[in-house]
């Protein structure tokens, strides 16, 4: 198959199961578990820096005490999603590095070094959240450069994401790669684009979720200005869920078949859309739970926790779904890779053997021959093969790592200087040079 023409041809890093077979499907496992935790960490983490800013400024602009302490209230999910996100992000990176290595690291460095982006772009969020959140009191009565502080933070926290997309579309499609494939043709690719959009209006949905069940908590609260905040988060959440879940029913097959069809086949008949179908049916029920009670904020907690619990179910299935089609598309790619591997290696294995073969009666004769000749010019007179006579012995000599040539350029212009204490080797230009080579190799046969 020509698909996957370039692929690097490494040699796959065998896992150290220890002979446990259960070992792959559970790193597999993990690798969903370990995302799912990652990515709503970042979801919130972005939906809430949006909302920190958003309600800030409009508390600015309407001077309203309500609204600046709903921006306030959002910054503590955004520095502890910050956290939490880039922490529980390295195990799914270090999990695809394992299981998708030769994709997954030439992707990469098909990206780079807009890849490197994730480092210092996060880094710079990282620090200007943090000067957004404690600055909220000190620059109260500066609060256009606060405003800016937040908004740059915002804006790098959400230049993340493409970076991020456009190495996971990469290596997840290897049948797109070309020898000149960079950052940009990845970003601007359809599939890129509708996974970006559908991951946006995703943060916001979470978000959403999170803010009704962050409201809910704040309106028991025993401060007025913290439970009229509630109240805003609550209403605030219902629509910030509804408006993108509604917008992701169309941008979702979108998404979907702009994969390639080989991919989308082995989805299909690997019977993943039913998880779909449970996807679409518990966000249908979360939809109509919210519209029925929509105007009204008074949710009980048993409403607030079965609408939490469903998005569960929901994030749970899309990241089964997810993993679904990256197998999908990765599959005969790591097959063909597998293959070109262990052919390479039971390749090298024949001709380790065959050269052990030849070399284990060779020697033999070689040794011999070689022994022989510097008996029969002189050279045992002053060396012998293991102790100090009047000049090395020659194991010291092999220890050297002299290569023929050298051994017999030093037998016609000694160097003394190469063996401090010893007597100084006379020249000896009467061997011939044929006599010299098979002696040289003898020494070397030493080692």
């Amino acid at each position: 198959m020509d698909y996957f023409k370039m692929i690097p041809n490494d040699i796959p890093l065998p896992l150290p199961d220890g002979g446990l077979s259960f070992v792959e499907p559970v790193f597999h496992l993990l690798l969903v578990v370990a995302w799912v935790v990652h990515i709503l960490f970042i979801n919130v983490l972005l939906g809430a820096s949006f909302g920190a800013v958003y309600f800030n400024s409009k508390g600015v602009k309407m001077k309203n005490p309500v609204f600046d302490r709903v921006g306030y209230l959002l910054t503590t999910p955004v520095t502890i999603s910050e956290n939490m996100g880039a922490l529980w992000g390295v195990a799914p990176l270090l999990l695809v590095s394992v299981l998708f290595t030769p994709l997954f690291y030439a992707a990469a460095i098909m990206n780079s070094p807009h890849w490197l982006h994730i480092i210092y772009g996060n880094i710079a969020a990282f620090l200007l959240s943090y000067l957004y959140k404690f600055t909220w009191h000190t620059l109260e009565d500066r609060k256009s450069l606060h405003l800016v502080i937040g908004v740059i933070s915002v804006a790098l926290f959400f230049t993340l994401p493409p970076v991020f997309m456009a190495t996971v579309q990469l290596y997840i499609t290897p049948t797109t790669w070309t020898y000149d494939t960079h950052f940009w043709d990845a970003l601007l690719r359809p599939d890129t684009f509708f996974r970006l959009m559908h991951f946006y209006f995703a943060s916001f949905a979470v978000t959403g979720i999170f803010m009704l069940l962050y409201g809910f908590y704040k309106r028991k609260s025993a401060d007025e200005l913290d439970r009229q905040a509630g109240d805003v988060l609550v209403s605030t959440g219902k629509s910030w869920f509804l408006v993108p879940t509604v917008l992701n029913f169309f941008v979702g097959p979108l998404v979907l078949f702009s994969f390639p069809s080989y991919g989308l086949e082995a989805f299909f008949n690997s019977g993943y859309y039913w998880l779909i179908l449970l996807s679409i049916v518990l966000a249908l029920v979360m939809i109509y739970m919210l519209i029925k009670g929509f105007f009204n904020n008074d949710l009980s907690a048993k409403k607030v926790w079965t609408i939490v619990g469903l998005m569960l179910v929901v994030v749970m299935s899309m990241a089964t779904l997810r993993h679904g089609m990256r197998l999908s598309l990765t599959g005969p790619a790591m097959a063909e890779a597998k293959a070109k591997s262990l052919d390479f290696q039971q390749r090298a294995q024949d001709a380790k053997l065959e050269a052990e073969a030849a070399a284990a009666a060779a020697p033999k004769v070689q040794m011999a021959q070689g022994e022989a000749l510097a008996t029969k010019h002189g050279c045992l007179a002053c060396h012998s093969v293991d102790n100090k006579v009047v000049g090395p012995a020659y194991r010291e000599v092999a220890k050297k790592g002299y290569d023929q040539a050298k051994i017999v350029a030093l037998v016609a212009a000694p160097q003394p200087a190469n063996w401090p204490g010893y007597t100084a080797m006379p020249p000896m230009p009467q061997v011939p040079a044929e006599d010299l080579k098979v002696i040289a190799d003898w020494i070397n046969s030493l080692k």
